[in-house]
């Protein structure tokens, strides 16, 4: 599903798509449609999930971030991270498939548990860990 909407920001977008995930599943008890989302605004790329490898409930899934160059190192991931959780209707925010060296091992260290064995570089965020980390306010 693309809820891509001229001039929205990822704000916006995201709203947009939660509303309409929770929607899907509380009329038909499964989300199929609204499984997925592409979002694009001022050099940000996502891809977002509800679902997500080994997880058996909906869950926030932050499947592919891409970024312009000079939005990279400057804390905006972490900020989006923290914005994840304060919006996320359901327990669980995962990361899927982290090939950044970095992330990775930001993750690692902070208590991200690893999906499973078998999806050993997808994290579920350790939620306690980033509510205690002072980043910017997300307003992308």
């Amino acid at each position: 599903m693309n809820l891509l909407i001229a001039n929205q920001s990822i704000k916006e977008q995201m709203e947009n798509w939660i509303t309409a995930v929770i929607k899907e599943y509380e009329l038909n008890g499964e989300v199929r449609k609204h499984d997925r989302c592409n979002m694009i605004s001022n050099g940000i790329s996502l891809l977002m999930r509800c679902q997500t490898n080994d997880i058996d409930e909906l869950c926030l899934v932050i499947a592919t971030v891409r970024l312009d160059k000079s939005l990279q190192s400057q804390g905006w991931f972490k900020s989006f991270l923290s914005y994840c959780i304060d919006i996320n209707p359901w327990d669980i925010v995962a990361i899927e498939d982290v090939d950044n060296p970095r992330l990775r091992e930001f993750c690692k260290k902070n208590g991200f548990a690893p999906i499973s064995k078998f999806f050993a570089t997808s994290f579920i965020v350790n939620q306690q860990f980033m509510k205690t980390l002072a980043v910017k306010e997300f307003n992308s």
